[in-house]
């Protein structure tokens, strides 16, 4: 009779902290539509060429080809910053992080070394013309 009793009591105890750690586990990740509106791309940056007003940046695309956007500089002045630089860990290769809300251009980080000594700077040759150096937004495609 005691086994009974306790072999009931135990499967009482177990089947509560059962139904009270799936209760418990949908109120911490059943979020429903509380997603971000905000996502980053990556992209290995292979040169970034200086020109007066702008970086041309050629980057890696589709891991064989390479695609190219100018950044205006100026969008380093602006309030609130859409480029900025951030210095470049010894052990990783220049990359370039597109950061967007909604899907719309929010802001670009160009992780690079900061000496323009480096293999990875080049400049524009003087006297070319360049497109979109007063663009409100960057289109980079994968």
């Amino acid at each position: 009779m005691k086994k009974l009793l306790l072999c009931i009591l135990a499967a009482a105890c177990l089947s509560l902290t059962v139904s009270a750690d799936e209760s418990s586990s949908k109120q911490i990740w059943d979020h429903g539509d509380n997603k971000s509106k905000m996502s980053y791309e990556n992209y290995q940056i292979y040169r970034v060429l200086d020109a007066k007003d702008a970086y041309v940046v050629l980057y890696a695309k589709n891991g064989i080809k390479m695609g190219k956007c100018v950044v205006p500089k100026a969008w380093a002045k602006t309030v609130p910053r859409k480029l900025q630089f951030r210095k470049k860990p010894t052990a990783l290769n220049p990359y370039m992080t597109v950061i967007k809300e909604e899907g719309n251009f929010l802001k670009v980080w160009l992780t690079m070394p900061t000496s323009k000594l480096d293999a990875v700077w080049g400049h524009v040759p003087a006297g070319t013309k360049l497109e979109g150096t007063d663009a409100e937004t960057l289109e980079v495609t994968r």
